[in-house]
């Protein structure tokens, strides 16, 4: 799910972008990183999610906040407006105070009377719409696996961080399993620490704007894609290492053909862990993930960001395929989830430091866990899940058996 960022119209000149409340921001900057199975702790402040919020916010955030205004309807000068026979002086607009968000009854900015919305405000406003619709003519059933003795059990559920409002996924068996464990196993938690860009790549020199790191012969796609963003969201991009810029790309790219961010899996997960006052542990160290993958030589680093840029925009079809496919539990060779992960994660560099060399590690630390007594669920990426070098292919290496509960 993912890619400045705003819902255009088809057909016109684009209208302002739709402003985003800084959760929904926050699960959207999410699912830049769910592309590549890294999640980053939930927490905005500096390094990766904070500039990338920044982003967010320059591209969304066109309408304050501090006033909703109701337009209305010109009257010809030429016409005398009268209230009980005598006339009336036409006044300013009104001006009335914005409602707390959850007291809202019409999106922030958005117009209140039929006259003043345009043509393109009504289209982006029914694609909007559309999107939000999705179809589920399945009853959800996702992959869940199961590894364990006697006396522990591990249960492991591949997740998408970010989903669509409204999505369906859950069933009776992942409730089941997060009633019954005991503790919930996560890639990352918030109290994890990312580094800052500053501090993610080698040196003390500031990075070069992106327009030097492609290849020349893609420095104009880069300068039209860059065309779509407030300079502001530009310039932080500039900032951005090479790899995560590479991934914003696509993300920019489908948050302009309207996808929509909700809550994921993870989410509502974690949330029931919390709320039942169970343990939550991260598998990894976030701060420790991220200099890894910061220090993939630039070269393929760079190698990633053309990519990105010759990447042709999916149809509604293919962005939503792959989810359809992981809340039915299709993870077969010809599933659309299967095929996605294939072709984003690849056997580059900066595809072993994403997946394969922390599935080796979760392999190792999950062995390790099996000799705890208990019910966990080890809940992260589907992406970790699929492929000769996921995180169950590895167990079944090391001698332990993996068995599909669903």
């Amino acid at each position: 799910m993912a890619p400045g960022f705003g819902v255009w119209p088809k057909q016109g000149q684009p209208s302002a972008p739709r402003p985003i409340d800084g959760a929904a921001g926050l699960r959207f900057i999410g699912a830049i990183m769910a592309r590549i199975g890294l999640a980053l702790p939930r927490a905005g402040g500096s390094g990766v999610r904070g500039a990338l919020t920044a982003v967010l916010s320059l591209c969304w955030a066109t309408a304050p906040a501090s006033a909703q205004r109701i337009a209305y309807a010109g009257v010809p000068a030429s016409q005398t407006l009268t209230l009980s026979g005598q006339p009336v002086v036409a006044g300013p607009r009104i001006v009335y105070a914005a409602l707390p968000l959850d007291d809202q009854t019409a999106p922030p900015a958005a117009p209140l009377d039929d006259d003043a919305i345009s043509p393109e405000e009504a289209a982006r406003s029914a694609d909007a719409l559309l999107l939000s619709q999705l179809s589920q003519n399945y009853r959800p059933h996702p992959a869940i696996w199961r590894i364990g003795d006697r006396d522990t059990a591990i249960y492991l559920f591949g997740t998408v961080h970010v989903l669509p409002p409204g999505f369906a996924w859950r069933d009776a068996a992942i409730d089941a399993i997060v009633a019954r464990a005991d503790t919930l196993i996560v890639e990352a938690i918030d109290a994890d620490a990312v580094p800052d860009f500053a501090t993610a790549h080698d040196g003390d020199t500031p990075l070069p704007p992106l327009a030097a790191r492609v290849s020349p012969d893609h420095r104009a796609a880069l300068g039209r894609f860059t065309d779509t963003l407030p300079p502001e969201a530009a310039g932080i991009m500039d900032e951005m290492p090479t790899w995560i810029a590479a991934i914003a790309v696509g993300f920019v790219r489908d948050t302009q053909a309207g996808e929509l961010p909700g809550p994921g899996a993870d989410d509502w997960i974690e949330a029931q862990f919390r709320s039942r006052h169970k343990p939550v542990i991260a598998i990894e160290d976030a701060a420790k993930v991220m200099a890894q993958v910061s220090a993939v030589p630039e070269a393929e680093q760079r190698r990633s960001l053309d990519k990105a840029l010759d990447t042709p925009a999916p149809t509604r079809a293919e962005r939503r395929g792959p989810t359809h496919a992981w809340a039915q539990g299709d993870l077969g060779a010809g599933s659309a989830l299967t095929r996605e992960m294939m072709a984003t994660s690849g056997g580059d560099a900066l595809g072993g430091a994403l997946l394969a060399h922390r599935n080796r590690a979760w392999a190792d630390a999950l062995v390790r866990r099996l000799k705890m007594p208990g019910t966990a669920l080890f809940a992260a990426g589907a992406g970790h899940f699929i492929g000769p070098d996921s995180v169950l292919a590895l167990l079944r290496k090391r001698g332990v058996r993996v068995t599909r509960v669903q």
